[in-house]
């Protein structure tokens, strides 16, 4: 697996109370604490990753995924989220789950046919991944994550997630998130397939 964790979030803020529902340890105070326990978790789920031969676009694959990653953090870990959100490019919770199994089909139509580019291809299923939104947290680290195993199935670049920026935390992160944001306003994938594989 490449660098797909973002450092950018300051360690010794408190942990807001929103981020305190559903957290199984009880002695977590800050982000960075938090953080610690997150990445131990994804350690062990990349791990489980490793050794697993699941077929990439599956469902069932990546509910148990975002519980292998975040399952010893978060009661919730792989439960479909059931809850609206601020932001309006997340999907509504009953939106879920359709557009995770339309996005399966289309994954699997666009490679077989060639519809686009390799590159262009993941650009848009991850673009996918994250505008669904389906999880409450870890969507970010679970879609990189996910789309690094579609792209070792299918003999696709190893994602870099712009490396070229590493030094930089916040530059970085927001140069992904404005990428992103050019496929969901701008439906311009270049610079999303320039932040994920360079």
């Amino acid at each position: 697996m490449s660098d797909f964790l973002f450092k950018d979030r300051d360690g010794q803020t408190p942990l807001p109370p929103e981020l305190q529902k559903g957290l199984k340890p009880k002695n977590v105070q800050t982000v960075g604490e938090l953080d610690e326990y997150e990445e131990q978790n994804i350690a062990e789920g990349l791990v489980w990753l490793e050794s697993s031969n699941a077929k990439s676009l599956n469902y069932s694959f990546w509910i148990s995924l975002h519980k292998k990653l975040f399952g010893e953090v978060w009661n919730w870990a792989g439960d479909i989220r059931t809850h609206e959100l601020a932001n309006p490019d997340f999907l509504l919770p009953h939106q879920i789950r359709t557009e995770l199994m339309k996005l399966i089909g289309d994954a699997e139509y666009w490679l077989e046919h060639n519809t686009y580019s390799k590159k262009e291809i993941i650009a848009r299923v991850h673009e996918k991944f994250l505008s669904i939104h389906p999880f409450v947290n870890g969507n970010g680290r679970w879609s990189r994550i996910l789309t690094e195993f579609i792209c070792k199935q299918y003999k696709i670049e190893t994602p870099t997630w712009n490396i070229k920026s590493k030094d930089d935390p916040q530059k970085r992160r927001k140069e992904y998130i404005e990428a992103v944001e050019s496929v969901r306003h701008k439906k311009n994938f270049q610079k999303l397939i320039e932040a994920i594989f360079e």
